[in-house]
């Protein structure tokens, strides 16, 4: 007797190596788009870490002091005399400077911007009530800025002749550049 072997043609054989084909293109596509996504928030991450490593830089290189501050009650002016203490210059008035001036219990009398317009009368706050309170404060100079805290009408940090302060009140102001700077202090009325 003879016996019949009977070949079997396989004809699924291909299936296997387009699968194992397919599945290596979809690892190698999702690897690469994971890589690029990656790349792309790593140089986001590096541009903000850089702008906020350079805006701190200017922040800690730009320092002001006040070197001393004196309120005359015979002319009701608050001069004081700042000290660029930093390594960058200070634009003293910038249109966002602004001064804080709180009494004794630290209710605020007046958050003036001392550059900003006056849109009744046209002018500045500083043309108002400041002196000397104008351009930079270069690295290692000193700029003296007279605050006339005496016109009732027009001046909102109005302490002169006001019945609610009496004689001997201390007061805080506190005056920021911009954002850049900070400082403040007291004085005796």
């Amino acid at each position: 007797m003879r016996r019949e072997f009977k070949v079997k043609r396989n004809k699924k054989g291909l299936t296997p190596v387009i699968a194992v084909i397919l599945l290596l293109m979809m690892t190698v596509a999702a690897a690469g788009a994971a890589f690029f996504w990656f790349v792309r928030i790593q140089s986001e991450m590096q541009g903000g870490t850089e702008a906020y490593s350079e805006g701190l830089t200017k922040t800690i290189s730009s320092r002001l002091s006040i070197a001393t501050v004196d309120y005359s009650t015979t002319t009701d002016n608050l001069t004081m005399v700042l000290q660029n203490i930093g390594s960058k210059p200070i634009s003293v008035a910038s249109s966002t400077t602004t001064l804080i001036l709180r009494d004794y219990d630290q209710n605020i009398i007046c958050n003036v911007k001392l550059n900003a317009s006056n849109e009744q009368t046209g002018t500045t706050v500083e043309e108002i009530y400041t002196t000397g309170f104008s351009g930079n404060l270069n690295v290692k100079s000193s700029k003296t800025v007279v605050f006339d805290l005496s016109n009732e009408t027009s001046n909102p940090c109005y302490i002169a002749n006001d019945a609610t302060y009496a004689a001997d009140s201390t007061f805080y102001f506190k005056m920021d550049f911009g954002a850049v700077t900070g400082t403040g202090g007291s004085f005796t009325k």
